[in-house]
Parts: C-alpha cells; structure tokens; sequence
C-alpha cells in the first residue's frame, strides 16, 4: 500500500490580544465543490516535516514570515487506496503579511476567530487539529 506523507499548518497572528486563524477555501473533487480548510501538502522525499511545511505555507499563500511552534496532532485516513499520514503544526504568521494565493490550489482565504474557523471547517480532524491551538 502507497503511503502519502502530509504536513498540515494550524496558521494564527495575535492581534490585540486575540488569536486571529488563516483558513483556506479549496476544491475538494470528491464532492465538486469549495470547502474551508486548514493549509496541508505533501511532504517530498529528502524534505523533513518542517521544511515540507515551510514550502507548502509559501506555495500556497506567499508567507515567509513564519514561526513553526510546534507539532500538535497526527493522523491518518485512507483515499484511493493510499495511506495518508499528516502531522498538524502550529504556526505563527503576520496576518499583515501579503497573502499571494496559489490560485491552482486555493480559491479565497480568510483571517477569522477560532470558534469561526471551527464552525467553518468541513473535516473532523482539522477541527480536532485546530482545537489544540491555545
């Protein structure tokens, strides 16, 4: 059985004192529409999680500014008969930093609460994710 390898980026800014989420709308083909997600990619062969999540976050949002804080969560789900193996990160970004979306990818995005981005976010496992940012 093929196993993927995933990195998946809790994103946050404090600004005045409240924790601000960045959620990223993106096709989801199996349903043939938009969904609001957390960012999440594949990791290359040679790359380790964080240098995996550190392109993904610049590929599909332009941000550079980043801090990686730390792994928070795991899991895995299988799709077309792969295994997929994602580590969640949160990441501490300048939600005043320009966001160059990767158009290919992601449609919108959206700077909002955590209870918003929960309510927003389609999958289980990315509330679950998102849940542990404190």
């Amino acid at each position: 059985m093929m196993v993927r390898r995933e990195v998946q980026a809790v994103i946050f800014d404090e600004v005045d004192n409240a924790k601000k989420v960045l959620i990223l709308k993106k096709i989801d083909y199996s349903a043939r529409r938009h969904r609001w997600r957390l960012l999440k990619g594949g990791v290359n062969n040679g790359e380790t999680e964080t240098e995996g999540l550190q392109r993904e976050i610049s590929e599909e949002t332009g941000l550079r500014n980043i801090k990686i804080i730390g792994k928070v969560h795991n899991y895995e789900f299988f799709f077309r008969h792969i295994r997929h193996v994602v580590s969640s990160y949160v990441v501490e970004a300048n939600s005043k930093e320009p966001i160059k979306l990767q158009k290919s990818e992601v449609a919108d995005y959206v700077w909002t609460t955590k209870e918003e981005a929960l309510q927003m976010l389609h999958w289980n496992n990315e509330k679950e994710a998102l849940a542990r940012l404190r």
